[in-house]
């Protein structure tokens, strides 16, 4: 058989698990592939080893793999990500009177790529486009943690600037911090890149457990430091879910995962476009998230 024939019976493979948000069982995959039990069980076989398709052991269920949907993701076109976050962007912000941003790993580096603004000319906010520092931002922190440990470890060999007397610099220090952003699933930005401005954000897990976004408000620590941390990080952890859905494919942009309608912050500025630079005058733009 040619090299495009056993490419063509992969990619058969993968259309017909792709086909079934839900996964599929061996037998399931060889009836819709037509194709026999040896050739099936051989493409699995490869397709597992190199983590396009990953098994459910305890339900023997076939889905795509993890490593497959990073690849689909790093390629989603931020307008898209904008316009699914917006919703969710807006009704935190609502709710707590902030600035709400979404941030995206982009190759070796955390950008904002979104945010919403409050009303209030007098609220700071992150610039979409900016780069988030892995040791001092609470976006970068919320996406670090899952990522490769080597991986993690790689990026830490480059120096690290201490913004402010809070920021964390020591390896093994920033280390501790993002294992403990597993284990209780948000990050926390206190005074540690801009004097005066903290942030909170947590990670957004797509399907198949990647990583690549997190969702997060920003604001000045004395106005937030007002409203209980454990309802802030119950909000994003909220909105980290409906948003992990929504870049799955498996609910609506338009639907509110807890049913309530959003309410209307026009606002809205992404990283590909110009608005929210004339505001600078008014608002005090802050580097955290």
């Amino acid at each position: 058989m040619t090299v495009k024939g056993v490419l063509n019976r992969y990619a058969l493979v993968l259309e017909v698990v792709a086909s079934s948000p839900h996964g599929l069982t061996f037998a399931e995959i060889m009836r819709q592939s037509k194709l026999s039990r040896a050739t099936v069980h051989r493409l699995i076989g490869a397709l597992v080893g190199v983590g396009y398709i990953d098994l459910d052991e305890s339900r023997k269920i076939h889905v795509l793999g993890s490593r497959l949907l990073r690849l689909l993701h790093l390629r989603t076109p931020r307008e898209t990500v904008v316009n699914l976050a917006r919703p969710t962007l807006e009704r935190l912000v609502a709710r707590f009177a902030e600035t709400a941003f979404i941030a995206k790993l982009e190759g070796d580096r955390v950008e904002s790529i979104a945010m919403v603004l409050p009303e209030s000319e007098r609220h700071s906010y992150v610039q979409p486009g900016r780069i988030m520092p892995l040791h001092a931002a609470a976006s970068s922190k919320a996406i670090f943690a899952f990522q490769p440990e080597k991986h993690v470890r790689r990026l830490l060999q480059r120096p690290r600037t201490a913004f402010t007397p809070n920021s964390r610099t020591d390896r093994d220090e920033i280390l501790t911090e993002l294992g403990d952003v597993r284990k209780q699933g948000y990050a926390a930005c206190l005074d540690e890149l801009d004097h005066g401005v903290s942030s909170y954000a947590c990670p957004i897990h797509i399907a198949g457990g990647t990583v690549l976004y997190s969702v997060g408000v920003v604001g000045v620590s004395q106005r937030l430091s007002q409203i209980p941390v454990p309802a802030i990080i119950a909000a994003l952890k909220e909105a980290a879910q409906e948003l992990g859905e929504r870049l799955s494919g498996h609910a609506s942009p338009h639907q509110p995962h807890n049913g309530r309608a959003s309410a209307p912050v026009p606002r809205l500025a992404a990283a590909k476009g110009v608005a929210g630079r004339g505001r600078a005058r008014s608002q005090r733009a802050a580097k955290t998230a």
